[in-house]
């Protein structure tokens, strides 16, 4: 059975961007993804963990990749979505968006962001 892993808006502190400044002061980026998983009997009848993905390992991850800056928020998402592919074998597919909180573009703007869908 395929099952639908959502997190919403991971709060994250990255140094991601194309200017020198985004990479010194950082800025608040957003990461949501819609995970495809292949979920067994384990899972579902018997209450077992091993059965899923964990959304802490998921977590986890992201924030892994996070953490190594990106000039371009486009190589940023694919390699969110490539580690996440990489690390559990269960993902069917994904969706990753992430999305930078006031982002220097001379313009009053919330968030800029982009998305993607990855699948095996």
């Amino acid at each position: 059975m395929i099952n639908t892993i959502h997190i919403e808006r991971l709060a994250l502190h990255g140094y991601h961007g194309v200017m020198s400044q985004e990479r010194k002061i950082g800025a608040m980026f957003y990461v949501t993804l819609h995970i495809d998983v292949e979920v067994t009997d384990e899972a579902l009848h018997n209450d077992n963990l091993n059965g899923t993905v964990s959304y802490a390992d998921v977590i986890a991850s992201v924030r892994e990749e996070m953490s190594t800056p990106a000039a371009l928020l486009e190589h940023l998402a694919y390699r969110v979505g490539q580690r996440l592919l990489y690390d559990f074998s269960a993902i069917k597919s994904l969706s990753v968006r992430i999305d930078k909180e006031n982002p220097p573009c001379g313009v009053c703007v919330d968030n800029i962001g982009v998305s993607m869908n990855l699948c095996r």
